[in-house]
């Protein structure tokens, strides 16, 4: 049952599980607004190993054959391994080869994608690629910034198929992928 009491609601607490926040995100030319689903319910976070080793769900860790570490096995920094410096006023970071192989090894099975011509959704794309390439295995989409998208595929026949056939159409625009 929902009440009012002044200018407060009071919802019960199985309605109260996602709320839709407006954050408002500056860029170099302006404002804009962007919607966001945000859960009220906390969550466990995960660590900065699972973070680097693309490990955030349980679902992901039981697919995934492509363990760059051990699950026992902890990631960590020796005294070299993370060499910062400033060079003309712009921080640089430099890891070990024993960091950037871990690194690299991660994203061995990761392809890079950008729909020319138009700006697309992270839904639409998703949805639009699986129907196109088909994979026999999950794969994983990730949006970053001005249109690029990173695809994390399980097997490398997925990861094959997608870079060597083609040309891939979405909503009559090219997709570019590249590895």
């Amino acid at each position: 049952m929902d009440t009012m009491e002044g200018d407060v609601a009071h919802f019960p607490a199985k309605d109260c599980n996602t709320k839709k926040v407006r954050f408002k995100d500056k860029g170099g030319d302006g404002e804009s607004d962007s919607d966001r689903v945000v859960d009220r319910v906390p969550l466990v976070s995960a660590s900065w190993r699972d973070m680097v080793l693309g490990k955030g769900s349980i679902d992901w860790e039981k697919e995934s054959d492509l363990a760059v570490l051990e699950e026992n096995e902890d990631l960590e920094f020796l005294k070299g391994d993370v060499l910062k410096s400033t060079i003309d006023g712009i921080l640089s970071i430099n890891f070990s080869d024993h960091i950037q192989q871990i690194l690299v090894k991660d994203m061995e099975l990761t392809v890079v994608v950008k729909l020319l011509g138009w700006n697309i959704g992270y839904a639409a794309l998703y949805n639009q690629v699986s129907s196109l390439w088909k994979p026999s295995r999950p794969f994983r989409l990730m949006d970053i910034e001005n249109g690029y998208f990173l695809v994390k595929f399980q097997c490398v026949e997925d990861f094959d198929k997608v870079l060597s056939q083609g040309p891939w159409i979405v909503y009559g625009q090219y997709l570019t992928v590249q590895p």
